[in-house]
Formats: C-alpha cells, structure tokens, sequence
C-alpha cells in the first residue's frame, strides 16, 4: 500500500474519523501562517519565562509542520508514558505481549506516587497487562515501570524507536530513578510508597542537596524529548508505522485535559496532559499532547512542553490553553 492510501486509510480513526470521505493527502492547501503563528508563540513564550516552552504541530491531511523550540530537548515528565505504551501496543500486536498476561508485582518493583499499584501492595500482588496499561495511562509510575520493565527495560523502548526511525524522544531510566535522581535520593524502597511517605522521605533530605538534584535534572538529557521528536512519533503512530491497529485513545487516554478549554465549537480531542503540583521545590515540566479533529475535517497533531517554573497550577494550565488557541485559530 502507498504512502498516500495508507494517509487516507488512517484519517477513518475510531474517535476522529468525521462522518463523509476525507481529502486524499495534497489535497487540502496548508492552513497555518508560520510569520503570524512565531509572533503569537512567542509573545506567549515571553509570558513563560523564565520557563521554556515548546510547541510542535502538524497538518495530518497536508503534512505541513510547525514548530517552536522544536529542536530543543525538554524533559518527557508525564509525556513519558506515550512512547513506552506505543512500545507495549506494538509487542502486544506481536503476540509478545498479551493483554491477560498476569504481572507480579515485587517489592523492588514499587515507585514513588501517583500509583494505585503501589498503594494496593502488598495486599494486592498481581494485576494482568491490561490493567496495567490502563493505570500507566493515568499516570501511574508502578505500572508503567512494570509495563517498562516487561518489555526489556528503557533501553529496549528506546532501542525500538531507533529501529522505527523515532529520533529526538530518549527513554533512559525508569521513573522511580526518575523520581529518586531529581530529588537527591537514593534508589526507591517500599516503605517510601504513598504520598505521605514519599513526601516524608524527600523533606528529609537536605534543602542544598535536592537543590543540586533538581538543578542536574534540568540539564540533563536522559529522558527527554524535542517537539519535533515528539510530533514525528505521532505521525509514525497514526500511519501505521509503529502498530497497525492505531488506537489514539489507547495511546493518550480519554480525559479531555485542559488542552480542551482551547477547541473551538465542533472540535474534538484525544490528549494527554499533565501539570503534576511541585514537591517541595521540584516543579515538574506540563505537557499536553494531542489529536485535535476541527468541525471541518483538518486533523492536527499537537505538543506543547512547558518547563519547570514556580508558577502556580491554574497559570501554568492557563498559558498552554492559550498557545492551543492560537495554534487552532490558523486553521
């Protein structure tokens, strides 16, 4: 099948496929105006600082991208879990992986919260892969570290992308390193588990020390991702390139997330989004990605990556919101 027909074949997606028979590729004229599209990013970038932010999109139906500090590296944060659960799709479409394989779960296998696998152990010590990807969806560190782990570890997703041609996203470490390497701890151990104990276990270790984590961390180029990078591997993962059977909503989940709050009336969305709060003075990187379908048809792809900043929550939300509304008004 060419190119072209398997373009035309993917746009029949289950949640964004529109109701009447869709433009072949070339067929449509590209929508954005990349002059007027810089201005208004940037003006928002500015809004930021001193956080970084960086913005990929692209036209699925013309395939022209847009990018913002696209080749810039920002930490993966929450957005880790797209890569590593197409990974887990494509080894589960293998036969390598089946969904009711049954999973047990160690003790050195726990991670830091948020993880309802966690916080159900040692009570509950088994959970099938299905359950798993599930709960990685929402955000869950033990399952997606056991998911990760079950399909040869960082190294074996990263070394799939390699071969998939998904350059720019870089998956190095679990996330309970992750989690432990950013504040100055040493590695994870099970009475950290739960909020309130994890928190403990962080607060205790000296302000200077989980400074210069958290300073290390920012620079630091494991576990990153370029928004080109990030917008590559969902164009791959829609074209069939990465499974043939692509489920966005496996891949992203289905909450709305605040990305929505920019659709305009008619649009629909499948997106992941995260702005986790700060833990005693470590602010996580926001991100939102997404599958953006317009009332008229256009099919979009869309990234945004927000550095660490002490901004609060709402404001951090708010700004993404913002570049969503300029990115969709050019189409």
């Amino acid at each position: 099948m060419s190119r072209r027909a398997v373009l035309t074949a993917l746009l029949a997606l289950p949640l964004l496929a529109a109701c009447r028979e869709k433009p072949m590729l070339g067929q449509e004229e590209p929508a954005i105006d990349p002059k007027a599209l810089q201005t208004r990013i940037a003006a928002l970038a500015a809004r930021a600082a001193p956080a970084r932010l960086g913005v990929g999109v692209q036209d699925l139906g013309t395939r022209q991208l847009w990018a913002f500090e696209g080749d810039t590296p920002f930490p993966l944060g929450g957005a880790a879990s797209i890569p590593i659960l197409a990974a887990v799709m494509a080894e589960t479409e293998a036969g390598r992986l089946p969904p009711a394989e049954i999973i047990t779960v160690r003790d050195v296998d726990l991670s830091p919260p948020p993880s309802a696998v966690a916080d159900a152990w040692p009570a509950r010590r088994t959970w099938s892969v299905a359950e798993l990807e599930t709960l990685a969806r929402g955000g869950d560190n033990t399952a997606l570290d056991l998911l990760t782990r079950r399909i040869e570890g960082p190294g074996g997703v990263t070394g799939w992308l390699d071969v998939k041609q998904i350059r720019n996203v870089s998956v190095d470490r679990y996330r309970r390193q992750i989690a432990t390497d950013s504040r100055g701890l040493a590695s994870f151990r099970a009475d950290w588990k739960g909020e309130s104990a994890w928190r403990a276990a962080v607060n205790r270790v000296p302000a200077d020390q989980r400074a210069r984590a958290a300073r290390a961390r920012r620079g630091d180029p494991r576990d990153t991702a370029t928004p080109v990078g990030m917008i590559r591997l969902m164009d791959a993962f829609i074209n069939r390139e990465l499974v043939a059977k692509p489920d966005p909503s496996r891949l992203l989940g289905d909450d709305p997330g605040y990305l929505a709050a920019a659709l305009p009336e008619g649009a629909r969305i499948i997106q992941s989004a995260g702005t986790p709060p700060p833990d005693l003075g470590i602010f996580p990187t926001s991100h939102a990605v997404a599958f953006v379908e317009l009332k008229g048809g256009r099919r979009i792809a869309f990234v945004v990556f927000l550095t660490a900043s002490s901004a609060d929550i709402a404001a951090r939300q708010a700004l993404i919101a913002d570049v969503g509304r300029a990115v969709l008004q050019e189409f």
